[in-house]
């Protein structure tokens, strides 16, 4: 279980690393404002791997 979730927050962090194409300057710190795909999928990754930190 615990081997699990370690991979998935690698995972998250992967997607958190590579970031955004269209927007290299987009860290997920705020919330996506939902025109780019990209930039929403960072956004998820961050609050799912928040919630996996609790």
């Amino acid at each position: 279980m615990k081997s699990n979730i370690e991979q998935q927050k690698i995972e998250l962090l992967r997607i958190l690393a590579k970031g955004c194409n269209k927007h290299p300057a987009y860290r997920a710190i705020r919330k996506a404002t939902g025109r780019c795909e990209e930039c929403m999928v960072v956004w998820h990754a961050r609050v799912r791997l928040m919630e996996l930190d609790k």
